[in-house]
């Protein structure tokens, strides 16, 4: 398995549609089954994931969706870090809404054990939370549901803007448990008042010039 994950894919890979200092989120290539099922495959993983994603995820599994989304250009990425491209460590997409939520879309997202806690979700989620309202078209309202215990992903969301709107009570039933469901949404508009906000107090520091802003 270790030959696999470093080995280097015998065709280009896709180009990342964005790069964060420490990370590459690309579209994924047949060569990414691999890594993509090594790191997705502990329960860690999929505890708090839908049934659409298997447990125990099985090299099959990776491929089949990884062929899904090459056929049908689902808007899903791969996570990788910056040195190591072809490492696939995570992955982050979205699932667009139909008809009167047509202009919304769910963001969900996963990282493999090794690289908790190091902020990588959130330099993650902040990067293609921008990128979605930037390139989606349409796109004005994107939202996350979590499973109750999974505070680690509120957190980072929190952390993105995301503002958590209420929850549904029992909303999930996974393995015999039923559990409530947490709704983050983040709009648009909200978006971008956010980044004004950051914009404005950046500017503000620089301008008074930070030694000076300390001595007073």
């Amino acid at each position: 398995m270790a030959a696999q994950l470093s080995s280097i894919p015998d065709t280009p890979l896709p180009p990342p549609i964005l790069t964060t200092p420490r990370l590459h989120i690309r579209p994924m290539h047949p060569q990414d089954a691999p890594s993509m099922q090594h790191h997705a495959a502990p329960y860690s993983i999929t505890r708090y994931m839908t049934l659409a994603f298997a447990h125990p995820y099985t090299l099959a599994h990776a491929t089949t969706w990884i062929t899904l989304n090459l056929t049908s250009a689902l808007p899903n990425y791969i996570i990788s870090e910056a040195a190591t491209p072809h490492i696939i460590i995570g992955g982050i997409g979205f699932k667009r809404g139909a008809d009167v939520s047509a202009h919304t879309a769910e963001i969900g997202y996963w990282l493999g054990e090794p690289f908790w806690g190091r902020g990588y979700t959130t330099e993650a989620l902040a990067a293609v939370t921008a990128w979605g309202f930037a390139e989606m078209q349409g796109l004005r309202r994107v939202w996350a549901g979590v499973f109750e215990g999974n505070d680690a992903s509120g957190r980072c969301l929190e952390k993105c803007g995301y503002r958590r709107e209420g929850v549904m009570r029992g909303h999930v039933e996974k393995g015999g448990e039923v559990m409530d469901l947490h709704v983050f949404g983040l709009t648009k508009a909200d978006w971008e008042e956010d980044r004004r906000r950051e914009e404005g107090i950046v500017g503000r520091i620089d301008g008074i010039g930070l030694g000076g802003y300390l001595e007073e």
